[in-house]
């Protein structure tokens, strides 16, 4: 099934919403969208359908589908970043407002950056007008997340592969990528695989954010591949991102480098909300940790482009 024929029945209320509770439930519901419950799915049904995960508990149950489901899931993680009703609602709007032209325009601009990934020859030299400077260096054979446009049946697709062109450092420090320099953000967006890990790091990732949505000129200091400043309105609050439990191995080396392709959100964006859909915006972001063992943060920036 095509992206572009996935997103046109799901924004066209054509297509089966799963949710985890009944108050999201009845807001979709009254909203015009076709809901059930999670339990009550048949996910053997060879059908096209939506998930909304607000609970790790059910979060879990859809990795152990993995080898009996034949439905064609996206899922929108929610509780990864921010599982509350209203932190959904955010994600909701800005997912199923937008139009069928706005997810055209940026397949195209993930299938453009895709390539021309896989066409440089060593490394990429970005900068912007606000100071950052960056020097990627790629290996020659790339981690990336999902660069194809046909969504297969029986796979589960997070909603953010359908929004960015990323390249990943799964395998080890520098596997696909590395990179340094001074990169200027506009917000962050973090994430936890496990509730442990998210509950251990809510006040610090909580007050990390805050601080930085309140400043007005953010950047990060990069040294082979490693976040090793973090510079909010002239002071130098490195600390802050230390508070945060790191990953035993990685600390705070990336672990992605991403561009963002959804060009529909650009001006409506709030960066207080921890939503997964900001993660697309049009731009790049760079990421640390690996969800599993650390909280994911990602560095988002809307003035660095590849494309």
């Amino acid at each position: 099934m095509r992206i572009l024929d996935f997103y046109e029945s799901l924004i066209g209320k054509k297509m089966m919403i799963i949710v985890d509770n009944h108050q999201l439930r009845s807001y979709l519901d009254r909203e015009g969208y076709q809901t059930i419950l999670f339990d009550d799915y048949d996910f053997r049904n060879r059908e096209a359908a939506f998930v909304v995960f607000s609970d790790y508990d059910y979060h879990d149950r859809l990795k152990e589908l993995w080898n009996v489901s034949e439905s064609t899931v996206v899922h929108l993680p929610a509780v990864k970043f921010d599982g509350s009703f209203e932190g959904i609602v955010y994600s909701l709007e800005r997912l199923l407002e937008a139009n069928s032209l706005n997810l055209e325009q940026g397949l195209v601009l993930r299938s453009k950056t895709y390539n021309k990934i896989a066409e440089v020859q060593g490394g990429l030299y970005l900068s912007d007008d606000r100071g950052s400077q960056l020097k990627c260096q790629l290996a020659e054979s790339l981690e990336v997340a999902n660069a194809e446009d046909e969504l297969q049946a029986g796979w589960f697709y997070s909603i953010a592969e359908l929004w960015e062109s990323s390249v990943v450092n799964i395998k080890g420090n520098k596997s696909s990528f590395s990179v340094e320099g001074i990169f200027y953000f506009d917000g962050i967006l973090y994430s936890a695989n496990k509730r442990v890990i998210k509950e251990r790091n809510q006040m610090a990732l909580k007050a990390l954010s805050e601080r930085i949505a309140s400043s007005q000129e953010k950047y990060i200091e990069l040294e082979d591949n490693s976040v090793t400043r973090l510079v909010l309105d002239g002071r130098d609050e490195t600390s802050a991102l230390l508070d945060v439990e790191l990953h035993p191995e990685r600390q705070l080396s990336l672990t992605e480098m991403a561009f963002g392709c959804n060009t529909g959100i650009v001006t409506c964006v709030d960066w207080e909300v921890n939503s997964v859909m900001n993660e697309g915006i049009y731009g790049m972001h760079l990421g640390t940790g690996i969800p599993n063992k650390s909280p994911h943060i990602d560095f988002i920036s809307k003035t660095l482009k590849l494309v």
